[in-house]
């Protein structure tokens, strides 16, 4: 069964959402291992990650109210890669 660019879309955003809300979890976590020792440079690069998949998020919603839904998917993928690339490059 092949799947529709619409249904990959909506997949793509979910993802991109679950990214976004682990970058922002991820300061709760630290603050609970970390508790007073918590500086913002251990935290800048979540609210960094969480910038890029926010602003990315907003362009793959907007490509999907405007039916390009394969542009859609398309955000998402960098999205995702942009991710991978500022944790090994940080």
């Amino acid at each position: 069964m092949r799947i529709s660019s619409r249904s990959a879309a909506r997949i793509a955003i979910c993802v991109q959402f679950a990214a976004l809300i682990r970058c922002l979890a991820e300061y709760f976590r630290l603050k609970h291992a970390l508790g007073p020792a918590l500086s913002l440079a251990r935290v800048g690069p979540f609210i960094l990650g969480a910038l890029v998949s926010s602003v990315c998020a907003l362009a793959a919603v907007l490509s999907y109210f405007a039916e390009k839904y394969w542009l859609a998917v398309g955000v998402a993928a960098l999205n995702v890669a942009l991710l991978f690339w500022l944790k090994f490059a940080s």
